[in-house]
């Protein structure tokens, strides 16, 4: 029955149905606080007969058992029975401080990372990298520095606080590249961005108010100039 009413909704959103009912919403607890959470409330406020619930964990979130109607995912999608929509993509750059730069150098080449401060996560099998000279071979660098920790945000602090060079995703450091804050190095051998997606559990019978949100996502992720505005 409850298929059946979401069918019906969604077969008639053109014709003037107004959205409603709750949305419940799954994202990387970083992302989804910052680029997530901001697009959840423009929601609401454009449609005032829908509610929703916004899960932030970093876990692998089983939709169909927990009841959620939809995942923002960064990356591969590795389960084959859920339903991916792209929504954009994004960077990762090494970055660091001007101060940092001014005290330890600007690296030009992968083996100058040897004598640098590098910020990492607990248990990160290393940074990757795309070869220039071949740009169809990955290389995974395990690196090494004085600092680490099991939290994202963390090591951008330290990244600003010029104790390091970090790895990190243009989500999360955009703001800072653009005025000045940290500045990015290697760009060259960065690697190939990586999908955004939003992932429902089923195609069929997807109601208005799912519809509506995904379109949310990818009128905003996908333009070229999101990530690095100033919030």
């Amino acid at each position: 029955i409850l298929n059946d009413l979401a069918g019906a909704e969604a077969a008639v959103s053109l014709g003037g149905v107004r959205a409603s009912g709750h949305l419940r919403i799954t994202a990387p607890a970083g992302f989804g606080r910052k680029h997530v959470a901001p697009l959840v409330m423009e929601l609401l406020q454009a449609n005032p007969e829908v509610s929703a619930g916004l899960d932030l964990s970093d876990r692998s979130v089983d939709l169909v058992n927990e009841g959620f109607d939809c995942a923002v995912r960064i990356g591969d999608l590795e389960d084959s029975s859920l339903v991916g929509v792209r929504l954009g993509e994004m960077r990762r750059l090494v970055v660091a401080s001007q101060g940092y730069l001014q005290r330890h150098g600007v690296p030009r080449s992968l083996d100058d990372l040897a004598g640098h401060r590098c910020l990492s996560l607990v248990n990160q099998t290393g940074w990757t990298f795309r070869d220039p000279a071949r740009p169809e071979r990955l290389l995974n660098l395990k690196v090494s520095g004085p600092l680490e920790c099991n939290d994202g945000a963390v090591l951008h602090e330290w990244a600003l606080a010029g104790l390091g060079l970090a790895w990190r995703s243009l989500w999360e450091v955009g703001d800072d590249l653009r005025w000045g804050r940290l500045v990015s190095v290697l760009d060259e051998w960065a690697p190939p961005p990586v999908g955004i997606h939003a992932v429902v559990p089923q195609r069929r019978h997807l109601p208005l108010r799912v519809r509506l949100f995904i379109d949310l996502l990818k009128e905003n992720y996908g333009r070229p100039d999101y990530w690095d505005r100033n919030e």
